[in-house]
């Protein structure tokens, strides 16, 4: 019975992984910080499918509630087979980021991924275990005013590569870089900022189902393929 693991599972992105993965086969565990609603919400639907499912709350920015949340998660569920470090922040834009704003950055978006390949290694190894990250264009490129994110997220493609290289051949570490993903069920400020269409190749946004796709090739392809990134884009890198 295939498990996986998602930080940040119950809205937006997350919830779409987790139903994704549910609608595959697997039994899903998932964290929350403030949204307990909608991980309640998540789970319910996975369990209508006849999966098994289970919410844990934690802040990953903290390394210990990180930990517990994984423990307890695997205590309900067992081992994963993938782990999927989604939760992230995307700070206001600031022309006058200090370094703390950089500091609380890169304790959401890039540090969990250091934390969860630990918990996976302290657990008797079943096959080889995927983590993927969910990462970002902007940890490729530069955006106006938003040095703690574009820090946060090159920081997070550097661990992902340091690991994989750490890890193997043991755990398979891989990142998923999105770029204008368009969520009209559950938009946010964030979403404001979607490129223009025609600058998009493809002529569309991307869904959070493109994200799920290429989340899923890292999930279940060759264990060859490791320390990868894989922008989810529509071709908008290839023309910037």
């Amino acid at each position: 019975m295939s498990v996986v693991f998602i930080t940040g599972g119950g809205r937006r992105l997350g919830r779409a992984m987790a139903l994704g993965f549910a609608e595959r086969g697997y039994d899903v565990g998932i964290t929350f910080h403030t949204s307990a609603d909608e991980a309640k919400s998540t789970v319910d639907a996975i369990r209508a499918m006849g999966r098994r499912s289970h919410a844990v709350q934690a802040d990953v920015a903290n390394d210990a509630a990180l930990q517990a949340a994984f423990e307890a998660l695997v205590a309900e569920l067992g081992i994963p087979d993938v782990v999927v470090s989604n939760a992230g922040v995307f700070p206001d834009a600031n022309a006058h980021a200090n370094a703390k704003d950089v500091r609380s950055a890169i304790d959401v978006n890039t540090l969990p991924l250091v934390t969860l390949a630990r918990c996976i290694e302290r657990h008797p190894l079943v096959g080889t275990p995927r983590l993927v990250a969910i990462s970002s264009l902007g940890g490729m490129e530069i955006w106006k005013d938003r040095l703690a994110y574009n820090v946060s997220k090159s920081a997070l493609n550097t661990a992902v590569r340091s690991l994989a290289r750490s890890l193997a051949p043991h755990v398979t570490v891989n990142a998923v870089a999105p770029g204008a993903i368009e969520q009209p069920s559950e938009r946010t400020e964030a979403d404001k900022g979607l490129t223009h269409l025609e600058r998009i190749p493809m002529r569309r946004y991307g869904t959070a189902a493109d994200v799920f796709e290429a989340v899923w090739f890292f999930s279940t392809t060759t264990t060859y393929i490791t320390g990868q990134i894989i922008s989810v884009d529509g071709g908008y890198g290839l023309v910037r």
